[in-house]
């Protein structure tokens, strides 16, 4: 496993580098905080957004990330820009929910509750309400918080759904999995984090330089 990850994490910067405007950026960032480089991954991150402002899943992304690091304001930040653009998000609208409720903040998460289920009303009517189809493609991403997110939702508002809350069930049990197996793996992954580090700021000079030319 530990080769597979360096290996992913070569042919991914490979991309960006070859791509410097595409959204590899994620890819790359979601590899390093694999390995628990966060910093790194949050500081690519930002960086990527910069050319990419309306790429909702790495602002979601980031948003993890500075919550992982209990930099609330800052999560609630990179949040409320994914909904000013994208009001129907639903992994965004129940992160920054949830962030509100755990403060105490309880009119503020309703109003946020409210306004998502608004404007999913809306989507609604065009045809492109939240679906079990779109949690399926976050699964196939890798972004299964967000799936399970999305049937969250589903089952509040479909609670005798038996389908909908076997699939939300498969899909806890498959978060907690990935956990446990990444604890298992990290005694290997530790030691290549001296050997990334090594190699990421000369990858990080290479993708500043090439900022400087465009």
């Amino acid at each position: 496993m530990e080769e597979n990850l360096i290996l992913e994490i070569e042919n991914a910067t490979k991309r960006l580098l070859n791509d410097p405007e595409s959204r590899v950026f994620l890819d790359l960032a979601e590899l390093y905080y694999k390995t628990g480089l966060k910093d790194e991954a949050l500081s690519l991150t930002i960086s990527g957004l910069e050319k990419h402002p309306d790429f909702a899943s790495a602002r979601i992304f980031a948003a993890r990330i500075f919550m992982d690091k209990n930099k609330i304001p800052e999560a609630k930040q990179e949040l409320e820009k994914v909904l000013l653009t994208e009001p129907a998000n639903p992994a965004a609208a129940a992160l920054l929910e949830s962030l509100h409720r755990k403060e105490g903040n309880k009119t503020e998460a309703d109003m946020i509750k409210e306004q998502f289920e608004q404007s999913a009303a809306k989507e609604d009517k065009k045809g492109n309400m939240e679906t079990s189809t779109v949690a399926e493609i976050y699964v196939t991403q890798g972004l299964v918080d967000e799936a399970i997110m999305i049937y969250e939702h589903l089952a509040l508002n479909n609670p005798q759904d038996l389908k909908i809350n076997e699939r939300l069930r498969e899909l806890r049990k498959k978060k907690d999995e990935q956990y446990r197996d990444f604890l298992k793996r990290r005694q290997e992954i530790i030691k290549t984090i001296q050997k990334l580090q090594e190699n990421l700021k000369g990858i990080q000079e290479v993708l500043h330089n090439l900022e400087k030319e465009l």
